[in-house]
């Protein structure tokens, strides 16, 4: 049974596979190998929809789709979609679901093993609600990777670098890493890795937007932002100009009847040059030199030891965005593999690894700060929620590491061990104020557990050790007068939950308008499935009545129809 790999990224996602000594893409249900990650409730049939079928919805009813969920994830505010309410896990679930099935109906086996993708800069929040996502589409998920090491997988694999040192510059659709990775032999060493998971070509549609929505409404009269549907439809040209201007020095915005004015119809043209929407990009583009330059001083490299730049992500396909990794680095970055494909054909790599298909050793590194609020004494006083670090940003995996602390009083009875997860960019020395989270200097409170001290003086030793597993969930020790305390600090959705919406996700196929047409069928199926039969016979028919459920929630009528011959067929030669 195959662990597929899983690219689940903000603008598009796919799955891939590792066969035959190499990794591969699989088309979905309906012959593409990259989707959109949009989700929506269909307006007809009241189901969940993913993919490029809710790209219209978002004209005609907005308030039913959800776009750029990867942002949500780990924040605990549900998401308003029509009437309903979704955690950013269930969205993402819906989305692993459809590439789940994607996968069984090409490849004719269950799949539910993944390895999913995250970006480097992910907090542990959200790696644990990814985590989450993946078990509520019905994975069981065997790693979460960084995306930039994923690349790195998928470029190692089909290029001869041994010895190389390479920087990854990984410019997606709504995130943004850079790592550097140095390959030996068959080991591949995450040197360091910096970013910002809000910045991706997203941004770049949305700056693209502002400056025609201010031109059309200096032309027409006509506000953009007032209607959530011509925003979209804006939207969404303004994307096509953008890819255009990758290719061509200036593109052509056109919407015919886009609006009325004076009872009259409008239709929008505007031209736009590369060099106007550089101007526009040009500020948010730049910052990600510095984080190429924070990635480099982590490393404790000069650029002149970096032996190849290699470019991944749909916006490096803009030549703004080559020309200053060019300029910063000193040499022309490589394309050698997909920019969109990559991350998903690494993640299949990194499942071959899990499987023993290939080998390779990978040495990632945290990308963010993980350590405790403590106490200290000063002029007397005891000053309370001053963050001490135990791992550093770009620490190892898989490597522990320990700082002492002493309770402050005599008989003190127990500590609030609180975790904290710090942001990078934070010069702030206190992760709590008045006892809470100090968030507004870039403290997330990861975890905490109440443990007992002993009855004793103060100065009691409390030792502390933090390592960060493969999944990049921290596993925690404490040491106090010789009581070991072990623990994970994770952040999870407690099983009920799941279930919940496990069964949310598994019963939509019921409401597709061609339900009523095979629902006897699907009947005398499941009884079936209850009677003693040859295993094979019913792996055979689980996997019909699974691949007809997800062409029923898609209400994709040719597939329902092939389906229904074959489960029919496969019924009457078992009678």
């Amino acid at each position: 049974m195959a662990i597929v790999g899983i690219d689940l990224g903000t603008t598009t996602s796919e799955v891939a596979v590792y066969s035959n000594g190499r990794p591969r893409v699989l088309q979905d249900l309906r012959g593409k190998e990259i989707i959109d990650s949009y989700f929506g409730i269909d307006n007809k049939t009241r189901e969940p929809i993913v993919g490029e079928r809710v790209r219209s919805l978002f004209v005609a009813q907005p308030d039913l789709c959800v776009e750029q969920v990867k942002r949500k994830m780990g924040q605990q505010d549900p998401i308003p979609v029509g009437d309903q309410l979704f955690r950013p896990e269930e969205v993402s679930a819906h989305l692993l679901r459809h590439l789940k099935n994607s996968a069984e109906e090409v490849l004719n086996e269950s799949v539910d093993r993944a390895v999913i993708t995250v970006p480097a800069k992910f907090t542990n929040a959200a790696r644990e609600a990814t985590q989450q996502a993946g078990e509520i589409a019905g994975f069981r998920v065997e790693r979460i990777i960084n995306e930039p090491t994923a690349a790195a997988l998928a470029y190692g694999h089909q290029q001869d670098s041994d010895n190389d040192m390479v920087m990854v510059y990984d410019l997606g659709g709504g995130t943004f890493d850079v790592s550097i990775v140095e390959f030996v032999g068959s080991a591949l060493d995450v040197r360091a890795s910096d970013g910002d998971p809000r910045l991706g070509g997203k941004d770049f549609d949305k700056l693209l937007l502002g400056h025609v929505a201010d031109r059309i409404e200096q032309q027409h009269g006509i506000c953009v932002k007032e209607n959530a549907g011509d925003y979209y439809r804006l939207l969404f040209a303004c994307e096509e100009v953008k890819r255009e201007l990758s290719f061509n020095p200036t593109s052509t915005l056109r919407i015919p009847f886009f609006g009325t004015r004076n009872g009259q119809p409008i239709s929008i043209e505007l031209d736009i040059s590369r060099s106007t929407f550089e101007r526009l990009i040009e500020l948010m583009v730049e910052k990600t030199r510095s984080h190429i330059e924070r990635a480099l001083r982590e490393a404790k490299l000069k650029k002149s030891e970096i032996t190849r730049v290699l470019l991944v992500g749909g916006s490096t396909r803009i030549p703004y965005v080559r020309r200053l990794v060019e300029d910063v680095m000193g040499m022309k970055p490589e394309l050698s593999i997909d920019p969109d494909r990559a991350v998903a054909l690494g993640a299949a790599i990194q499942a071959a690894i899990i499987d023993g298909e290939t080998e390779q050793i990978i040495m990632d590194v945290l990308p963010f700060s993980l350590g405790t609020a403590a106490a200290t004494r000063f002029e007397g006083r005891i000053i309370p929620g001053i963050y001490s670090e135990i791992l550093p940003t770009n620490w190892k995996y898989l490597k522990p590491r320990t700082e002492d602390y002493y309770s402050i009083y005599d008989n003190q009875e127990q500590i609030n061990f609180r975790v904290y997860q710090k942001a990078y960019d934070s010069e702030n020395d206190f992760a709590e104020v008045d006892g809470e989270a100090n968030a507004d200097a870039g403290y997330h409170l990861v975890g905490c557990r109440v443990l007992s001290v002993p009855p004793g003086p103060a100065g009691q030793l409390i030792r502390a050790t933090y390592m960060v597993n493969q999944n990049g969930v921290l596993d925690v020790k404490i040491e106090i007068a010789g009581e070991v305390t072990d623990f994970q600090i994770t952040i999870r959705m407690d099983e009920k939950a799941i279930r919940r919406a496990q069964q949310r996700l598994d019963t939509s196929w019921q409401k597709s308008r061609l339900y009523d047409k095979v629902r006897a069928l699907l009947n005398v199926a499941e009884r079936e499935l209850e009677k003693d039969m040859p295993p094979e016979d019913e792996k055979k028919l689980r996997d019909l009545l699974d691949q007809m459920k997800t062409a029923l929630v898609s209400d994709d009528e040719a597939a329902v129809k092939r389906l229904e011959d074959q489960v029919t067929d496969l019924l009457f030669d078992m009678s």
